[in-house]
């Protein structure tokens, strides 16, 4: 790969990350660092502040923006940042990623006492709790997972022996 193309690991709602060249059309506006989202700022902050402690206040507009911004990897990088897949338009010179995880899902308030002890992708289930708001569950290391209905937890499949 020539050493003037850079490769930008682009971050998706739903894995795996998608690898681009930076010249990839697809990511422009990450590139450039577009805004994007402007909220309206509005409240009260302090104007000024008098010796005896009184302060004068007012009201304060203006816009709180947020900015696209681009990962740079390296090749090197590529081993170590987990699955990825190279983007369909720009074709980046980068190898693969590794394979997807064979996995088997449970929905959230499927999830029951039996489960517990279980190895999940994320870690070990020490408890499960349900409640009108959705099901949280509690990982080894103190990992706290809250779920919604409808969201999952995945567990790697065992391997098929011959």
């Amino acid at each position: 790969m020539p050493d003037d193309v850079r490769l930008i690991l682009n971050r998706t709602s739903e894995p795996p990350r998608v690898l681009h060249r930076e010249d990839c059309p697809t990511i422009q506006h990450q590139v450039r660092g577009d805004v994007r989202e402007e909220r309206p700022r509005g409240g009260f902050a302090i104007l000024e502040s008098y010796e005896d402690g009184l302060s004068l206040i007012g009201p304060v507009e203006g816009v709180d923006r947020s900015y696209y911004t681009a990962s740079y990897v390296t090749i090197e990088q590529l081993a170590s940042v987990g699955r990825y897949r190279r983007c369909k338009t720009c074709a980046p010179d980068a190898p693969d990623g590794p394979p997807p995880l064979q996995v088997h899902r449970k929905k959230a308030e499927n999830l029951e006492a039996s489960d517990i002890g279980r190895v999940s992708v994320d870690g070990a289930i020490e408890r499960i709790e349900h409640s009108s708001e959705g099901t949280t569950v509690t990982l080894n290391g103190g990992v706290v997972l809250t779920l919604g209905a409808g969201d999952t937890v995945s567990f790697p499949k065992k391997p098929q022996s011959a």
